[in-house]
């Protein structure tokens, strides 16, 4: 994948991220305190402390989703984003502007959500 394409999808997954946190954290008075003094640095790590603090606040399905958006993250830093973790083939560029955080191609996922399906009967 190239460097704009990556920029692109890094640019996807902190937007999806920032949603993310806005929407479970709005109203709270020191998150919107610490948005708006957002400045750089130390304020980067500031959220990233005040996410770790709340994340045990949060129901399973809100930190599965912010976890997956992390690993997101750290893959496109570690040169796997974009592969399927199952077939090691590329992810479409369509899929993963659909769902940037996706672990799995269409083909791959369809065969993951069959395989849980029928261990669940």
């Amino acid at each position: 994948m190239t460097a704009k394409k990556l920029k692109k999808f890094k640019d996807l997954l902190l937007e999806e991220k920032k949603k993310t946190l806005d929407e479970l954290l709005s109203g709270n008075e020191t998150y919107e305190s610490l948005k708006e003094d957002s400045h750089g640095d130390m304020a980067d790590m500031a959220f990233q402390a005040y996410e770790k603090q709340n994340l045990v606040n949060f129901s399973q399905k809100e930190k599965d989703k912010l976890e997956m958006l992390n690993n997101a993250l750290k893959r496109i830093e570690d040169g796997t984003y974009g592969k399927c973790i199952d077939c090691k083939e590329e992810i479409s560029e369509e899929r993963l502007t659909a769902i940037p955080q996706t672990l799995r191609c269409v083909s791959c996922m369809a065969k993951y959500e069959d395989k849980k399906r029928r261990e669940k009967m």
